[in-house]
């Protein structure tokens, strides 16, 4: 989860004004406070991954995640039902356009998911120093911290591959229709 929010608010600060667009493309905020989360927000996701990375405010840190993770299942699923074609803005703009589809919204729900189970059972191997663990916390051991970083790892580039299988067949199937 620290690396996912580190890389997508990374993609995003270099090119705030190309966040701002995608956030306003989602036509649910007025365009000023549109405006203030495509420019703030990005920083935001570097912070709460940097803070969380090093185990400082562990609950607040993944309370304010789980909310921003609940906004983006929202904002995404309505324009999907709105059938409104556009990209995510989820890793910044790529050169190429990725529309967004059902797989952000279960990418987004999994990432929530991992949030309710640290919020849960606060794991005290990610706090620096133990005044700062929670209440209830517990310390992981090495086997169960291998398991999760090989789960996560396994996770999210099986949800690549078919991401891009599913972009390739929608590719193929396009160059058959302008072939014929």
């Amino acid at each position: 989860m620290v690396t996912v929010f580190l890389l997508a608010g990374l993609a995003k600060l270099p090119r705030r004004d190309e966040f701002e667009r995608a956030v306003l493309n989602y036509d649910l905020l007025p365009r000023s406070a549109a405006r203030i989360v495509g420019r703030w927000l990005p920083l935001g996701e570097v912070a709460a991954a940097v803070l969380l990375g090093v185990g400082v405010a562990i609950a607040p840190v993944t309370s304010f995640l789980a909310i921003l993770l609940a906004v983006f299942i929202a904002a995404v699923a309505l324009n999907l039902l709105r059938k409104k074609k556009m990209e995510c803005g989820c890793f910044g703009s790529s050169g190429a356009p990725r529309q967004m589809t059902w797989w952000v919204v279960a990418r987004n729900a999994l990432l929530l998911a991992m949030t309710v189970l640290i919020l849960a059972s606060p794991p005290a191997s990610l706090t620096l120093w133990p005044g700062w663990a929670t209440a209830g916390s517990r310390a992981v051991t090495n086997d169960e911290a291998a398991a999760m970083l090989i789960t996560a790892t396994v996770a999210v580039l099986a949800a690549l591959v078919a991401q891009e299988s599913w972009m390739v067949r929608k590719l193929f199937a396009a160059l058959e229709e302008a072939a014929t």
